[in-house]
């Protein structure tokens, strides 16, 4: 089930509908990047404050700058192109498949460029206009 933010003010959406897995990844790296300053996506209507679409500001230009590394080499766990096996990936890193995918999609430095600037607009958006926003299951 796809996921975006919408403004609850205005009944509509602000982002692309991505996989929750996505947004996680998205809030992942955030904690990668920007460890003092955990940065999560709203799962309640939630108004932005300044210093925090600062945040997303900063979030956004680290995402930009980033340069995904991996400690383990994950060619051996494609399957085909861009199909990963997520069950042997996850008994690699010792985690489970869902925190597998987290971490794929994290080092997919366009995906999380997009999901960034779509998150720092809703933010703006949220901030500027008074507007609150959040997280939401949706549209296809």
């Amino acid at each position: 089930m796809p996921y975006y933010i919408r403004c609850v003010d205005e009944d509509t959406w602000l982002t692309e509908s991505r996989s929750i897995t996505t947004w996680r990844a998205l809030e992942k790296l955030a904690e990668q990047l920007l460890p003092s300053s955990p940065l999560k996506l709203p799962v309640k209507p939630k108004l932005f404050t300044k210093e925090e679409t600062s945040t997303w500001t900063n979030l956004f230009f680290k995402i930009r700058d980033y340069k995904p590394s991996s400690p383990i080499d994950l060619a051996g766990f494609y399957l085909a192109a861009n199909v990963v096996d997520l069950e042997k990936l996850a008994a690699a890193l010792n985690v489970k498949p869902e925190e597998a995918a987290i971490y794929v999609k994290s080092l997919d430095k366009p995906l999380m460029m997009a999901a960034a600037e779509e998150a720092l607009q809703a933010v703006r958006h949220s901030y500027e206009f008074k507007h609150q926003v959040v997280l939401v299951k949706g549209r296809v």
